[in-house]
């Protein structure tokens, strides 16, 4: 480092032993060559340091105040903070300096008039040396602070864009249930991020029948958001007369509308897709490496099992339509993996699964135990019963992926005549 330099102030005019302390210092300086000094009073310093205090880091920011005892509180108090704004080191030598101590941090040292000269040179060195690290320390905190700013900004920005896109893909993805009279229908749908890779989509069609699809897009965020919108497209373009149209048929076109949409990216999913006859109950439905749904009822659970592969893998895949009927009371659940994640298996169970041949990925075993629970509900409270379990999980602050669950019940006559006393009521 150079030649430093010394900035003294005081309220006027140096006293004699304000002079002779100041000259004692330079005698002392611990370096060979002595420090160079300025001299101004406290308000020259004060409308130096409101102005910036660039002016002063001329003087190597080692500043040595000489505090009168006509000077006011208020004075010392605005200079001291100055300071620290400037990042500017400062020595108060005073009489009464017991006054001032409170002051001392941040590289403002409150020292008594008694103090030898050559401690007080040596204070001054110190400050001196270590404040060309300080400036670098401060010019690199500011760059930081500026990027920081900038971050966050920009991630507000990207944190509005998610919010838009996941309104605008839950309006064209999460389409709002319809109306069935012998039918009861529900829904938890849990995106784990703004955006979703899960969809669902349930649809009265010509005929009175309902058709119903739930899906899951492979990864999370944006990718598998897009996706979804892919998969609902080709679902909503589908010919006029869908009643005509088999599970088989509809999960065989997405197949190929992934297949030619995805140019070998590897992105794909998970799919079922069904359709139920609300009088008969007759129901027919076809899967795509999807969870089998499961036909829950006073009884326990079951299991429908679903032998399709993924959507967007093969080109000659086939997906057979399994039927079945839904008796009166009886319900059937569609569900994502993110149900299972949410209650995981043990590995002991699952191992065992696998050992008897068993479907291991929907962890029927483990889940049935879920929905035996939730059959001993009401019906009307059984996805409710199934938002609060999956509040008490653990992690559901932080769930591992998203979560979608339709339930689709047939009414039954106990159903009419709890809807009869309701009326009534």
């Amino acid at each position: 480092m150079g030649q430093h330099n010394i900035l003294v102030a005081s309220c006027g005019s140096l006293s004699e032993s304000e002079g002779s302390l100041v000259s004692e210092v330079l005698t002392s300086w611990p370096d060979a060559i002595a420090p160079s000094t300025q001299r101004m009073t406290f308000d020259q310093l004060l409308a130096r340091l409101c102005g910036g205090g660039e002016s002063l880091r001329t003087h190597a920011a080692a500043g040595l105040l000489l505090v009168s005892k006509r000077q006011s509180v208020e004075a010392i108090d605005r200079c001291v903070d100055e300071l620290r704004t400037a990042n500017l080191p400062a020595l108060i030598f005073a009489d009464d300096h017991a006054r001032w101590k409170p002051l001392q941090q941040q590289g403002i040292i409150v020292q008594p008039a008694t103090t030898p000269a050559s401690v007080v040179a040596a204070m001054l060195f110190a400050l001196s040396e270590r404040q060309e690290l300080v400036d670098q320390m401060s010019r690199e905190l500011s760059i930081t602070l500026r990027v920081q700013a900038g971050a966050r900004a920009e991630v507000e920005r990207m944190h509005e864009e998610l919010h838009l896109a996941a309104g605008v893909q839950h309006e064209f993805t999460a389409s709002p249930l319809p109306v069935v009279d012998q039918l009861e229908m529900g829904v938890v749908y849990r995106p784990v991020n703004a955006v979703s890779g899960d969809i669902y989509h349930v649809r009265q069609l010509a005929d009175g029948r309902v058709a119903f699809f739930v899906a899951d897009a492979v990864g999370h965020g944006v990718p598998a958001a897009l996706l979804t919108m892919v998969l609902t497209n080709s679902l909503l373009s589908s010919d006029h007369d869908e009643s005509e149209r088999s599970p088989t048929l509809v999960l065989e076109r997405l197949n190929r509308r992934l297949l030619d949409s995805s140019l070998h990216t590897g992105r794909f999913a998970t799919a079922v897709y069904g359709i139920v006859d609300p009088v008969s109950g007759e129901a027919h439905i076809a899967g795509a490496g999807h969870p089998a749904p499961i036909v829950m009822s006073g009884r326990g659970a079951r299991e429908v099992e679903t032998d399709g592969p993924l959507l967007g893998v093969f080109s000659d895949a086939e997906f057979p339509t399994r039927s079945f009927k839904l008796a009166p009371g009886e319900t059937l659940v569609l569900y994502t993996d993110g149900l299972e994640a949410a209650f995981p298996v043990e590995k002991t169970l699952r191992a065992a699964r696998l050992a008897q041949g068993k479907h291991a990925y929907a962890h029927v075993d483990h889940l049935e135990s879920l929905f035996r629970r939730l059959a001993a509900h009401e019906p009307s409270s059984v996805l409710t019963q199934l938002e609060y379990m999956l509040d008490e999980q653990c992690g559901s602050l932080h769930q591992a992926d998203d979560i979608t669950t339709l339930a689709i019940r047939m009414r039954c006559a106990a159903d009419e005549r709890r809807e009869i006393a309701r009326l009534a009521a």
